[in-house]
C-alpha cells in the first residue's frame, strides 16, 4: 500500500510524479527548484494561484507551464528581468535553449501574428535569446512565458538566472541520445549480420525470428527517445503552419519504423531496424556538429574589443573619457544632448527627456526626474544628465539598439531573404519528390519504395545552405574589425559589395581639424565664458566638442534649457544667460568671408557676438583613395562648406555640390536610384546615412555612437575604403561558390536517392558531410582572402 501511495504522489507545483523525499508545509515536490518557486510565491502572497478553479478548459501542458512560471507575477522578479518598462510597453530578453534551426527563428520572429499584444520579436540565434516588446496591459510576462512554452520554446528562467553575473549554460541531452542510438545501431547491426552473411541458408528460421524481434525491441528507444526531438519539432511546425526541416526527417524515420514493424510482425522480412538506428545516430551527430559550429560563431557578436564608443564620466568633480568596457556599477556618467545611454541607471541630476524609439519603436520622449530609473538604449533630448549606473555595459544591448527596426532599410532584398524563401519551400518540395518517388517505384519495382522514399526524405537538407552566410559573413566581420571597421550586422557586407556610387561629405570625412583654434569678435570671459563652455560641452556636434576642449577651464553651470537642430546649431539658457551657436544664417547675421580649409562657428552669448575659426587639412592618403575609386564608382561630393576648394576637388569627383544643408543631402540621395554608399559625419549626416543604401559614419577620437549608420569606420582608416569594398566583393563570390557546392550536393544526392542507388544509412552520413564540406571551404577561402586584405 505504501508503494502504491508513493506512486500516486505528484509535485504540488508542476504536477509531475514524485516521491515524498522533498516536502514543505505538507506539500511534496519533485525537485528543490519547484520547492523554491513555491516558497517564493508563498512569501509574495501569490499562492492563491494554486487555488485557481478556472483551469478546466486548459490543457495539462498549459496548466503545468502556468504553475512553472507563476513566479513571474512577482514585481521584484519582473524588475530584474525586464530591459525596459513604460506605462504601456515592456521589453524582455529571454533565454530559449530549445532554439536549434532557421525554422525556430522564423516562428519566433512571427510571434506578433500569434498574439496582437506582442509588438516585436527579435532572435539572437547564437545566444539562443529572444527580445520581445509587448503591451503588458494585454499580456503579462507570465502569459508570454506560457505562450513560448506552448510553442515548444520554454524560457530558461530560474532563480539563479536572475543573477546577471552568471553565464547561461545550455543543458542538452544530445550526448545521451547519441549514445543510445549508437548502442542500438551497433547491436542491430550485430543481430542483422547473420541475415546478410548467411548465403547458404545455414541459419534456421527460429534464430532469424529471434534476431528480428530483438531488433524490433532495439527500435523503440531509438524511436521514442533518441529521435523524439524530430517528432516534437516537426509536430510544432505542422501545428503552426511552418514546415521545418524536421518534418521530412520525422516522416523518413516513421517510414522506416513502420515498414520494419510490418515485416517483423508479419514474418515477411527482417525490417530496416539497423538502418533506422544508424540513420538517427548519424543525424544526431550532424545535429551536435551543427550546434558546435554555431557556438564557434560567437565572434559574430563579440564587440568588446573594438566597439568604438566612449562616454564622459564624473570622477572627483572632474570629467574624463572612458571606454564602455571600463564602466562599472556605481559610476557616474554624464549624458549630453543626443547621446545614447549605455547602461541601466538612476537619474541623479538633470531633467530627462528621453527618446526610447530605438528600444520600443515609440517616438514620443518620456520625462524622467531625479531618482527615477533610466534604461539603456534611450537618447537624451535636451540638457545634460548625470546618471549613476546600476548595471555594467552590455555591448550586445547596444547592438540590439543599432539593429532596431527604426533603422531598417526598406525594400532591400538580401541573400538571407533569398535563403529564407528557399528554405520555406524546401520541405514541401522534398515531400512532393518523395511522393513522386513512391509512385514511380510502386509501378516499376515495389521492393525499392521504402529505401528510396526514406533516402529522399533524409539526404536533401538545407543545413549546408544555411551555414554558408553566417560563416562567410562572420569571418569577414572579424577581418573588418581588425582594420577599425565595425558593421551594424553581417548583411552590410552584401550591401558593400553592391555599391556602384559613393557620396562623400567633406568636413570631418575627407578632412581633419588641425590643432589650434582662432576667434574673432567681442571679448567673452568670466560668467559668459562659463556659459559658453558648458553649452558647447552639451552639444553633439564634433566642432562644438572641439571648441569646448580648447576653451579655458571655467565653472560648469547647469543648463536650464537646450535645443539643438542638426546641421544648423543650438540654443541654450544657463543661469539666465542665452547662448546661441551655429551658422551665420542660424544666428540671423551676415556670414563673413573665410579662408580655404577653414570652418566658421558663430556664437552669441548674451549681447556678445563672435566667431570661431577651425582650420582643417586633408587626411593622409585621401587623394590616392579617390584615384583608386574613380574608375570603378560614380563619386559625388556633398559639402556644407563654400566652393573655395572646388578647383582642387572637382577632378577627383564626377559631381561636386557645395553649401549643402543636411536636407539637401537627403533629397539628393532620395532622388538617386543607384546603390549608394554615403560616407560622412554620424550626426550632421544622420538623415543621409539612413537614406543611402549603406551609410558609413567616420569616428574621431571622441566616439559618438550613431544608430542611423550601417557601419562605423575609424577616422585614420578612411583611406582603406577601396580595400574594404574589394574584400566585400570577394566574400560574396565565395558565398555564391559555396551555394553552388550546396546545391550540387542536393541535386546529386536526390538523383541517387530517387533512382534507388542510395540507402537511408548512407543518406544520414552524407547530410553532415555536406555541412563539413561547405564550412571548410568557406573558412579556408575567407582566411586566405583575409590575409591578403590585412
Amino acid at each position: 500500500m505504501e508503494t502504491l501511495q508513493s506512486e500516486k504522489l505528484i509535485c504540488h507545483h508542476c504536477g509531475d510524479p514524485c516521491d515524498d523525499s522533498i516536502k514543505s508545509e505538507a506539500h511534496t515536490f519533485c525537485c528543490f527548484g519547484c520547492k523554491a518557486v513555491y516558497e517564493l510565491l508563498d512569501q509574495s502572497n501569490l499562492n492563491q494561484y494554486y487555488l485557481d478553479t478556472s483551469i478546466e478548459n486548459k490543457s495539462i501542458s498549459e496548466i503545468k507551464a502556468e504553475r512553472k512560471y507563476a513566479f513571474l507575477d512577482n514585481d521584484d522578479i519582473q524588475k530584474q528581468l525586464l530591459k525596459f518598462r513604460s506605462e504601456a510597453l515592456s521589453v524582455v530578453k529571454l533565454f530559449l535553449p530549445s532554439i536549434h534551426c532557421s525554422s525556430c527563428i522564423y516562428l519566433l520572429e512571427h510571434l506578433p501574428k500569434l498574439n496582437e499584444a506582442i509588438l516585436r520579436s527579435e532572435v539572437n540565434f547564437v545566444r539562443r535569446e529572444v527580445i520581445v516588446t509587448f503591451d503588458h496591459n494585454q499580456l503579462n510576462l507570465k502569459d508570454l512565458a506560457v505562450l513560448l512554452s506552448q510553442l515548444g520554446y520554454p524560457p530558461g528562467i530560474s532563480l539563479d538566472s536572475l543573477d546577471k553575473t552568471k553565464k547561461q549554460i545550455v543543458k542538452s541531452d544530445i550526448g545521451t541520445k547519441i549514445a543510445v542510438a549508437g548502442f542500438c545501431f551497433g547491436n542491430a547491426m550485430l543481430m542483422s549480420m547473420p541475415e546478410y552473411l548467411d548465403q547458404n541458408f545455414l541459419l534456421t528460421n527460429d534464430f532469424k525470428t529471434v534476431f528480428n524481434w530483438i531488433n524490433f525491441v532495439l527500435a523503440f528507444p531509438v524511436l521514442f527517445y533518441s529521435a523524439s526531438d524530430y517528432f516534437k519539432k516537426g509536430w510544432k511546425g505542422v501545428r503552426y503552419g511552418n514546415l521545418n526541416i524536421d518534418v521530412p526527417i520525422a516522416l523518413g524515420i516513421l517510414t522506416l519504423f513502420g515498414r520494419s514493424a510490418y515485416e517483423i510482425i508479419s514474418g515477411t522480412g527482417m525490417g530496416y531496424v539497423d538502418s533506422l538506428a544508424g540513420l538517427v545516430f548519424f543525424l544526431l551527430i550532424g545535429k551536435w556538429y551543427q550546434g558546435k559550429t554555431y557556438q564557434a560563431l560567437s565572434f559574430d557578436r563579440d564587440f568588446t574589443s573594438y566597439f568604438p564608443v566612449s562616454v564622459t564620466c564624473k570622477v572627483a568633480n572632474e570629467e574624463i573619457q572612458r571606454s564602455l568596457k571600463e564602466l562599472k556599477k556605481g559610476d557616474l556618467v554624464i549624458i549630453h544632448n543626443d547621446e545614447l545611454i549605455p547602461a541601466d541607471g538612476v537619474l541623479r541630476d538633470g531633467r530627462g527627456n528621453i527618446d526610447y524609439s530605438f528600444v520600443t519603436g515609440e517616438t514620443k520622449p518620456e520625462r524622467r526626474e531625479n531618482g527615477q530609473k533610466i534604461y539603456a538604449g534611450g537618447r537624451q533630448k535636451g540638457g545634460e544628465l548625470l546618471i549613476e549606473l546600476t548595471e555594467t555595459v552590455n555591448n550586445s544591448e547596444l547592438t540590439s539598439v543599432w539593429n532596431s527596426q527604426s533603422f531598417n532599410k526598406q525594400g532591400q532584398v538580401d541573400l538571407h531573404t533569398w535563403v529564407d524563401k528557399i528554405s520555406k519551400y524546401f520541405t514541401l518540395t522534398i515531400i512532393l519528390l518523395a511522393v513522386y518517388t513512391a509512385i514511380y517505384w510502386w509501378v516499376n519495382d515495389p521492393s525499392l519504395i521504402w529505401n528510396s522514399v526514406t533516402a529522399v526524405l533524409i539526404v536533401a537538407c538545407p543545413c549546408a545552405l544555411a551555414l554558408v552566410l553566417p560563416f562567410a559573413y562572420g569571418h569577414a566581420m572579424r577581418r573588418f574589425g581588425k582594420v577599425g571597421l565595425y558593421l551594424k550586422n553581417a548583411e552590410v557586407i552584401e550591401s558593400l559589395a553592391k555599391v556602384d556610387s559613393i557620396v562623400f561629405d567633406k568636413t570631418g570625412t575627407l578632412t581633419t581639424a588641425e590643432a589650434g583654434l582662432g576667434y574673432r569678435g567681442d571679448v567673452i570671459e568670466g560668467k559668459e565664458m562659463a556659459c559658453l563652455k558648458s553649452a558647447m560641452g552639451n552639444s553633439a556636434h564634433p566642432l562644438s566638442r572641439l571648441i569646448h576642449n580648447e576653451l579655458p577651464q571655467s565653472e560648469k553651470l547647469p543648463i536650464t534649457s537646450f535645443c539643438e537642430e542638426t546641421g544648423k546649431g543650438f540654443t541654450a539658457q544657463l543661469d539666465g544667460i542665452d547662448v546661441k551657436v551655429g551658422s551665420a544664417k542660424y544666428l540671423g547675421i551676415s556670414a563673413l568671408e573665410n579662408n580655404v580649409n577653414e570652418s566658421n562657428v558663430y556664437v552669441c552669448v548674451g549681447d556678445r557676438m563672435g566667431r570661431f575659426t577651425i582650420k582643417s587639412t586633408y587626411r593622409k592618403g585621401i587623394f590616392e583613395m579617390l584615384k583608386a575609386l574613380k574608375n570603378k564608382y560614380l563619386l559625388t561630393l556633398l559639402s556644407g562648406d563654400n566652393d573655395a576648394e572646388k578647383a582642387r576637388l572637382e577632378p577627383h569627383f564626377d559631381e561636386v555640390h557645395f553649401e549643402q544643408k543636411p536636407m539637401d543631402k537627403l533629397t539628393y540621395l532620395k532622388n538617386d536610384d543607384r546603390n549608394q554608399l554615403m560616407v560622412g559625419d554620424g550626426l550632421n549626416d544622420a538623415g543621409a546615412l539612413k537614406e543611402a543604401t549603406i551609410g558609413i559614419a567616420i569616428s574621431e577620437d571622441i566616439h559618438q555612437f550613431s544608430p542611423a549608420c550601417d557601419a562605423i569606420l575609424s577616422s585614420d582608416q578612411v583611406a582603406t575604403l577601396p580595400r574594404i569594398l574589394g574584400f566585400s566583393k570577394q566574400v560574396i563570390r565565395v558565398v555564391f561558390v559555396a551555394f553552388g557546392i550546396s546545391f550540387l550536393y542536393n541535386i546529386i544526392g536526390l538523383s541517387f536517392a530517387m533512382s534507388g542507388h542510395l540507402t537511408p544509412l548512407i543518406s544520414a552520413i552524407l547530410m553532415p558531410i555536406s555541412s563539413v564540406t561547405v564550412v571548410g571551404f568557406v573558412t579556408l577561402m575567407i582566411a586566405w582572402l583575409g590575409r591578403k586584405f590585412d
